[in-house]
């Protein structure tokens, strides 16, 4: 006879519970206890190579072409499937005349117009209905060669839908070998989400991902070519690099590359009072950071028996660079570890979905979950697989509210912010209720000098704590319990939002965006720029309309 289960989380599934798991990942259709079909999620999508990669979907439409794109009517949604777009165009474009051609017409009929990628991204900064076209810029991959200056400076050019895997691939195999010295963990977003959004990164010094930029191609309202640099004009430069897609189509970055090199990543596991008080933790905390390359702490609810925060471990990972320190696995082993990641992240997320639907087993499997993820073993490997240490994340279908946080002198307001989100997390699950089921994670960047940037900050030593907390994509209660602990930072720590991430839903978010931290005399300024190269708002979206004062 089976049991209900308790917030707890049984030790042993009931065997009614156990057929209804298997079932599930099976692939069968499985009726929740609504009575809510949940469907299997829809066939990957191929990337160019013919492999197969979780991506953004589009629904078919007819096609025709014009002077050499596809465009279709065809609806198109991001790689969760949380956001949806229904424009009156979809264009493919491979050519920059492609692209001054999408805007000619798009001016002679009145158009707006919003870029996508791969769809990796929760906000609405893709959508565009049927007053507007939507450019898929899937097919804009070209990669130029890397060029080396005077001083010794490596850069590369590339083009907005470039994917992460295949510029790591080409300065892999570059003579000689480079590497980008921060990256994002996933493989399969390309570079114009990463970069005009304003993606982060992990690396401490070296600041966020658009930090990297040397220079940035727009293609603007007029169907003109425009070239930012910080050298010509670094205040446009700034506006241009996180650009929020407002400025133009955004043809290619410009990127600083650096010879390859090697990191040595290690983790350990300590119990959560690790970083539970701000004064003894906040300070050993910071000095952790700033001993380090590169430093995540990530927290899975639940982790152990005993249904309380002291019981339950972090996951601390550090990198560091070293020259002396041999390959601890060749390229081979890499490539096999990174295929076994790819299936238990299949796996992972059949998991995910069930829980989404069945919170009251969250517990024992979150549990089961880490217990299975945790490996004591430290790594050397060359900076692009030490940096992608979780393969096939993206097969995870999962909603993040993502933050950052200035971090204070000694630390003590990150560990308290922490705090807050866990103990959120333990009063909910005391009611039966499990919002959060996936993780909490911080990673740290030094400010950014982009306008744009959630890190933007004057003090150049500045350390901005990166916050994301996930949940499985359909999983009750996420958005009342992110927008709680959104406020929550907003109002004692002066948060600001990631671009790409969940943010939009969080009351009186746009008016608090234009006050915090001065941010109201930068978006003015954005939006004189944006003025010159978009007089008539031809790239305006709603999402963005309030925040600069529409």
């Amino acid at each position: 006879m089976s049991t209900k289960p308790h917030p707890n989380g049984p030790e042993v599934l009931p065997s009614k519970g156990f057929h209804r798991l298997k079932k599930f990942f099976q692939g069968e259709k499985l009726v929740s206890n609504s009575g809510e079909v949940h469907k299997e999620a829809d066939p990957q999508l191929l990337d160019g190579q013919g492999r197969g990669t979780p991506g953004s979907k589009a629904k078919s439409g007819s096609k025709v072409r014009i002077s050499g794109t596809t465009t279709s009517t065809r609806s198109w949604s991001n790689w969760a499937g949380t956001r949806t777009a229904h424009p009156a165009r979809t264009f493919d474009p491979e050519t920059i005349e492609d692209l001054i051609e999408i805007i000619r017409k798009a001016k002679s009929e009145n158009k707006k117009i919003r870029c996508a990628g791969s769809g990796y991204s929760w906000a609405s900064s893709s959508v565009v209905q049927e007053e507007g076209f939507l450019v898929v810029m899937n097919k804009m991959d070209k990669i130029y060669n890397p060029v080396r200056s005077e001083e010794g400076v490596w850069t590369v050019e590339v083009e907005t839908g470039v994917l992460v895997k295949s510029l790591d691939d080409l300065l892999r195999n570059h003579d000689p070998p480079l590497a980008l010295p921060s990256n994002v963990t996933s493989e399969t977003i390309r570079f114009g989400g990463i970069l005009s959004l304003g993606c982060h990164g992990a690396a401490t010094n070296t600041r966020t991902m658009p930090d990297l930029v040397d220079s940035v191609k727009i293609i603007d309202a007029n169907g003109n070519m425009n070239v930012f640099s910080k050298d010509v004009d670094p205040v446009e430069f700034s506006a241009a690099t996180v650009n929020l897609g407002l400025l133009g189509i955004i043809y290619s970055y410009t990127l600083r590359v650096e010879p390859m090199f090697k990191l040595h990543a290690d983790k350990f596991y300590p119990f959560h009072d690790y970083i539970s008080s701000p004064e003894r933790d906040g300070p050993k905390l910071k000095a952790l950071v700033e001993s380090n390359y590169q430093t995540g702490v990530f927290y899975v609810p639940f982790n152990r028996k005993g249904f309380d925060t002291s019981n339950d471990i972090v996951w601390v990972k550090t990198w560091r660079k070293t020259t002396d320190l041999p390959l601890t696995e060749t390229l081979k082993q890499t490539q096999s570890q990174k295929r076994q990641q790819r299936k238990s992240m299949i796996i992972s997320n059949k998991i995910y979905k069930f829980m989404a639907t069945h919170p009251g087993y969250t517990s024992f499997m979150n549990r089961v979950l880490f217990s299975m993820a945790i490996k004591e073993v430290e790594k050397v490997q060359y900076a692009p697989d030490a940096l992608h240490f979780l393969d096939g994340v993206d097969h995870l279908k999962c909603l993040v509210m993502g933050m950052a946080l200035k971090a204070d002198a000694n630390f003590e307001n990150v560990v308290k912010s922490w705090n807050f989100v866990i103990n959120e997390v333990y009063e909910h699950a005391r009611r039966g209720e499990f919002p959060l089921n996936m993780a909490i994670e911080m990673r740290f960047v030094k400010s950014s000098q982009m306008m744009l940037s959630n890190a933007y900050d004057e003090d150049p030593e500045a350390i901005y704590c990166m916050y994301e907390v996930v949940t499985a994509v359909g999983t009750k209660g996420f958005e009342e319990f992110s927008a709680k602990v959104a406020k929550h930072w907003m109002e004692e720590f002066q948060a600001r939002t990631h671009w790409a991430k969940v943010w939009e839903h969080i009351p009186g978010m746009v008016p608090y965006l234009r006050e915090v931290a001065g941010a109201r005399s930068r978006l003015d300024e954005f939006e004189r720029i944006r003025k010159k190269y978009d007089p008539e708002g031809m790239f305006m979206n709603k999402t963005f309309a309030g925040l600069l004062g529409h």
